[in-house]
């Protein structure tokens, strides 16, 4: 199974005339995603005691997952993501101070469901509060020590919900060290390392026991284990909205990896499943929101037909 825990929120599109509210959040977009190519997901979340999050529990209601527990939290909001869109790219501003997002308690995890196959994919967007980083650092060290799972981490990085970029590296490269399992871009190696070869960068910050995928935009993607790379090729899009993109890309990766466990040991397994992965990425950007955008098996397979 694959279990998605961290941030549900509402994304807030604003275009000066007309505001639209969708459901959204890094590991909450992953997790919807990934119901598209396996059954066998549920999600961990905290939202606010107000319509917005009604609205988002109604949405977890529809879903399907297996399981699901979303903690109510009085007296907090649910989080806002405020998303200004110029030629399809995006850019955020949150609004979470007293926000829901990252206020998540050991005890409403379930850790007797969690089975060795599992995959735990934690979002990044708590780390920015003590009492979130407290809840990551604790909820990983009870995994290790209840089960075999292993931990998934998007960086997804963020430095303007910090007190300064400093802070944010610190913090994000001892997070990055807990996983097993990590999605960069192309940016973010970049930032962390000063070596300008990818496989070089990634030896740096990684151990030889974590794999990593990276999105590199139009150059499309590639998969890193212990200094071995294997690159893939995308098939180019003209997005309506890139919000949600990596996350759709990133959910087809996990996905693939509940159903087929072993592809990672075979490059040309890596290769079918990463170029299917970038296109789901680069599908989902043909419609606005996050979630509701990647294509199904059969509209990859119609896209790619045409390639």
């Amino acid at each position: 199974m694959l279990i998605s825990i961290g941030e549900i929120l509402v994304d807030i599109f604003d275009d000066g005339k007309n505001k639209t509210v969708l459901p959204g959040g890094a590991p909450f977009n992953v997790a919807c995603n990934a119901l598209l190519y396996t059954d066998k997901v549920t999600f961990y979340g905290s939202v606010g005691d107000d319509e917005h999050g009604k609205l988002l529990l109604e949405t977890v209601k529809s879903k399907g997952f297996t399981n699901p527990r979303i903690a109510v939290i009085q007296h907090r909001y649910t989080t806002k993501a405020l998303v200004t869109l110029v030629n399809g790219e995006r850019s955020f501003r949150f609004e979470r101070d007293q926000g829901a997002d990252y206020v998540m308690n050991l005890k409403d995890i379930d850790f007797s469901s969690i089975h060795d196959d599992d995959i735990i994919h934690i979002g990044s967007l708590m780390l920015s509060y003590p009492e979130g980083r407290e809840f990551f650092h604790g909820l990983v060290k009870e995994i290790r020590f209840k089960t075999k799972a292993k931990i998934s981490f998007d960086i997804n990085y963020r430095d303007d919900i910090f007190d300064s970029s400093e802070q944010a590296k610190e913090i994000f490269l001892a997070a990055l060290l807990e996983a097993d399992i990590l999605k960069f871009s192309e940016e973010e190696i970049a930032l962390f390392s000063s070596k300008k070869d990818i496989a070089d960068a990634l030896g740096e910050l990684l151990r030889d026991d974590q794999c990593a995928v990276v999105t590199l935009g139009s150059k499309g993607s590639l998969y890193y284990h212990g200094g071995h790379l294997v690159p893939v090729k995308t098939y180019p899009v003209a997005p309506v909205d890139t919000t949600g993109a990596g996350d759709a890309f990133y959910s087809y990766f996990l996905a693939s990896l509940i159903n087929h466990p072993d592809f990672i040991e075979d490059d040309s397994k890596i290769k079918h499943y990463l170029t299917r992965a970038n296109v789901v990425g680069g599908l989902a950007t043909l419609k606005k929101g996050a979630i509701g955008s990647a294509p199904s098996e059969k509209e990859i397979d119609e896209f790619l037909a045409k390639q």
